[in-house]
């Protein structure tokens, strides 16, 4: 005899932002300073700015545009966020700004560390409240558009740290490290 187990939507979503962050998290845990800063060549970004990147898009996409609120990085960690320059904004211009910007940030790994772990605190203290049907509210963007809540969550949240990861995870690599913790 077997048994179904059937998911919910809300239940994927909080299992695969699990399975997400512990392979990031595995995967950054021996990181760095050095490798931080070093830059790969070409049109590749620091290892640094990348991770940096992950919790400052993060902050601001679940604490700012789903929740109204101010991001974590200009509220309780402004100046605490591991980063020498402010986060680019999400704009028209943000490939541009974004590239200049991760060519130029300097991180502090134990301020980034403890950043990125509050703002992953706070999204899941946000995703703890939903219900299956806050899923399908849609969520204004402005430039970028509409967007159900479920497709920001899993597309922005978890689809882009698991994208984030595989860069940090080939960097780390390029190094000589180990990439992913597995």
């Amino acid at each position: 005899m077997y048994t179904i187990y059937v998911l919910t939507a809300l239940q994927l979503l909080k299992d695969e932002l699990k399975s997400a962050r512990e392979i990031f998290e595995g995967t950054v845990a021996d990181v760095t300073e050095e490798q931080l800063h070093k830059d790969p060549g070409g049109k590749a970004l620091p290892l640094g700015s990348i991770y940096a990147h992950l919790a400052f898009s993060e902050d601001a996409i679940v604490q700012g545009m789903i929740q109204g609120k101010a991001p974590l990085s200009s509220t309780i960690f402004q100046g605490k966020t591991g980063a020498d320059l402010p986060f680019p904004a999400m704009d028209e211009k943000w490939s541009e700004n974004n590239e200049n910007w991760s060519k130029n940030v300097k991180i502090n790994l134990t301020e980034l560390r403890e950043y990125t772990k509050a703002v992953f605190a706070a999204t899941d203290a946000y995703v703890a409240t939903l219900k299956d049907e806050d899923l399908e509210k849609e969520i204004d963007l402005g430039t970028w558009g509409k967007q159900k809540l479920s497709q920001l969550l899993f597309g922005f949240i978890i689809g882009h740290m698991c994208s984030l990861t595989g860069e940090i995870s080939v960097l780390k690599g390029l190094q000589g490290a180990k990439g992913y913790p597995f």
